[in-house]
């Protein structure tokens, strides 16, 4: 009798196999769901999951100004973190005006130079960089330059979207110690300290992504410049904004702030001096990224390279640009509670680098 119980039990049964692709089907269901629930709401989840990043990532230094002011004055610590993030974010606003200007004149230069390698080739030019109507889209009123100009208009755009989220996050500062105390409530009322672990540990990594990732940006945009200045290269500060920026997009933006000089300087000038810089450039990279970012950053982040490249693609088929930047945090956000309740631990184990529970148990607690 127990012979059987135990062969109509067994995982491979069909009451088993049944069941598995019960689960399997109704995952993919749910997946689709959320996938197109993210989508749709999209004006509203991408600012409340940047907001609440931002509010993480600021809070150690709102709470000790808080603590320190009278009960009247508490506002000032979430004003503090208010004027941290408008101060980074207008840094990186400035440094995209910079790089729109910069890409209109290098747009007037280049074009000449595109128009007669091109016109050396066999067979027509293509018509949009002709000279019909103004001189081709490389001229100074063709279209490339109104691409450039319009983008210089979208990041103006940008504003009412980073408006509403730091007014999120403001709300989400001032609102804190509310929603902390709740959490305490529920937390001696037979809940857990699970959140408040998770939202410290968020804040930790998202901190530590977000300054080891401007570290790097830096020291590679300045060795970038240093190498291309050796061989004369113009618009040098285009090339360390364009890189600064783009190492935010993990995995594919290095890869396209080393591409773009390499290309001006193989439109400009000749095919080996674009062949000595490229490498030059790829040995930047393999140095930064092989020995440089993994000391610096270590096992803060520890998510496998694969996942944060299939994060890469689905954010930013989500969300577009803004999920292409938020993909390494939000994947972060989706670990870490993943890694605190047990019956999602073996997902979070599968996202991270760790290969054992006892890796994810010490990568899951705030330093």
């Amino acid at each position: 009798m127990e012979q059987n119980t135990s062969r109509n039990t067994r995982p491979d049964s069909a009451p088993g196999r049944r069941t598995g692709a019960r689960n399997a089907f109704l995952g993919a269901i749910a997946f689709a769901a959320i996938f197109w629930l993210l989508m749709e709401t999209m004006t509203i989840a991408m600012p409340f999951f940047a907001a609440l990043l931002l509010a993480l990532g600021v809070w150690p230094l709102v709470e000790p100004i808080r603590e320190r002011m009278p009960r009247r004055l508490e506002w000032t610590g979430a004003l503090a973190g208010l004027l941290l993030v408008v101060a980074i974010l207008a840094i990186f606003l400035v440094g995209l005006g910079l790089a729109a200007q910069q890409v209109y004149g290098l747009a007037r230069d280049v074009g000449p130079a595109l128009r007669e390698r091109l016109g050396a080739l066999p067979g027509p030019m293509p018509d949009f960089l002709g000279e019909s109507q103004g001189g081709g889209a490389l001229s100074a009123d063709g279209p490339l330059v109104s691409t450039a100009l319009a983008a210089l208009d979208m990041t103006a755009s940008t504003l009412g979207g980073l408006i509403l989220i730091v007014f999120l996050m403001l709300l989400m500062l001032t609102e804190a110690e509310n929603w902390h105390g709740k959490l305490l409530t529920l937390s001696s009322q037979g809940g857990d300290r699970r959140w408040i672990e998770i939202g410290r540990s968020v804040g930790q990594k998202f901190r530590a992504y977000f300054t080891t990732r401007f570290v790097i940006s830096l020291i590679s945009a300045a060795l970038y410049m240093g190498w291309l200045a050796l061989f004369g290269v113009d618009y040098l500060v285009l090339w360390g904004i364009l890189t600064v920026l783009l190492n935010f997009v993990p995995t594919v933006g290095s890869i396209i702030s080393g591409v773009l000089p390499v290309l001006y300087v193989l439109f400009t000038r000749d095919i080996g001096t674009a062949a000595i810089i490229g490498g030059g450039l790829l040995a930047i990279e393999q140095v930064i990224g092989n020995f440089l970012d993994p000391r610096l950053m270590g096992k803060r982040l520890a998510i496998s390279p694969l996942v944060v490249l299939v994060a890469l693609m689905f954010w930013s088929i989500l969300w577009g640009i803004p999920g292409a930047l938020l993909a390494v945090p939000l994947t972060v956000l989706l670990t870490m509670v993943m890694a605190h309740f047990e019956a999602t631990k073996g997902y979070a184990l599968l996202l991270t680098d760790c290969s054992t529970m006892e890796e994810l148990e010490e990568y899951r607690r705030p330093d």
